[in-house]
């Protein structure tokens, strides 16, 4: 639930870099509540959790 509200809620990307874990994130991706608008913005930031979500799914 943490990384679902600092995706969500963050206010500047020192905020969501204090707070995430790259490794943890990739591996809990596809099991995060989000919306499908916030998970394709994310993926298309990060195109290794879209990679990630393909692989899982």
């Amino acid at each position: 639930m943490m990384y679902e509200r600092v995706i969500r809620e963050a206010q500047s990307p020192g905020d969501r870099q204090a707070h995430l874990d790259v490794a943890v994130l990739r591996t809990r991706w596809r099991e995060l509540s989000l919306t499908g608008a916030v998970m394709a913005a994310w993926e298309a930031r990060f195109p290794e959790l879209a990679d990630t979500s393909a692989a899982t799914a």
